[in-house]
């Protein structure tokens, strides 16, 4: 075999393997990051910036803490009712959506169940007449 029959040969695999990535790409498309329902949450838009504001106005931003086994979130004021949103950046099918009601400051919840490793957990509440939204990444170990 010359070097012109080895040259052509090797320029096919390379196709080959180019044309197998793309097929393979578009076939598998598990892009978890991409919202589902973008569409439908952009018309609420504007209620969750009027939620970031109130966080902001009224100084309402909770604090997350694990310890053990255990996420602590801390509020500000009582009566908060609300859901807990956590993300999974690397698998969006770990995702979970837990609701909560808490009538002192203080809120626990066990992790032990849940994969270890990174999460976004979104907090949206309600207390009194105001809705909140905060939104904090956390490691999960």
């Amino acid at each position: 075999m010359n070097w012109g029959n080895k040259i052509v040969v090797g320029m096919a695999s390379f196709m080959l393997f180019i044309v197998g990535s793309g097929i393979y790409m578009v076939t598998h498309d598990s892009d978890s990051l991409i919202d589902e329902n973008y569409y439908e949450n952009s018309f609420t838009y504007d209620e969750v910036y009027d939620s970031k504001q109130n966080l902001l106005d009224d100084h309402a931003k909770p604090v997350l803490s694990l310890q053990n086994d255990t996420l602590t979130i801390q509020f500000v004021s009582t009566d908060n009712k609300g859901k807990l949103t956590f993300k999974r950046p690397s698998d969006g099918s770990l995702d979970k959506e837990i609701p909560f009601y808490t009538k002192d400051k203080e809120f626990k919840l066990p992790v032990s169940s849940f994969t270890k490793g990174n999460w976004s957990v979104e907090i949206v509440w309600k207390q009194g007449d105001k809705n909140y939204f905060h939104n904090q990444p956390l490691y999960i170990q």
